[in-house]
């Protein structure tokens, strides 16, 4: 619900959070920052399958067919960079109060970028035409 409109989750959560036995948000903040953060994600994703489907299909046209060998090295360095987001990412370590610090945000920038050029590789792997 709180994907959908975050007004009507902060609404509902007025009267199932006692019925469920969980205490309720003490703020409005964070259904925001939720329902704000899934489609910010969603258009990030969006855009890298974009960019890695028109990146392959122009290397396709550009350079022709590659061997699977080069299909193959392109899912695993995609591979790479999404773990490498994963693993790399810094969560409690560095959080603060308010998560606006600029080491903050240069984590997520960073963890970010490696997801999104990750799937941008990958999707480029799969549309690009193979010999």
């Amino acid at each position: 619900m709180v994907i959908v409109s975050a007004q009507h989750f902060l609404k509902f959560q007025e009267t199932a959070a006692p019925a469920l036995g969980v205490t309720k948000a003490t703020n409005d903040k964070g259904a925001h920052t939720v329902h704000r953060a899934f489609w910010l994600s969603f258009l990030l994703v969006l855009i890298s399958v974009i960019v890695g489907a028109v990146a392959g299909a122009t290397a396709g046209d550009i350079l022709g067919p590659v061997s699977s060998r080069s299909i193959s090295v392109m899912q695993v360095l995609g591979a790479l960079l999404l773990l490498w987001g994963t693993l790399f990412v810094r969560g409690w370590d560095i959080q603060t109060y308010r998560g606006t610090t600029l080491i903050e945000r240069v984590n997520q920038w960073i963890y970010r970028s490696l997801y999104c050029i990750g799937t941008a590789v990958l999707v480029a792997s799969v549309v690009w035409p193979q010999r």
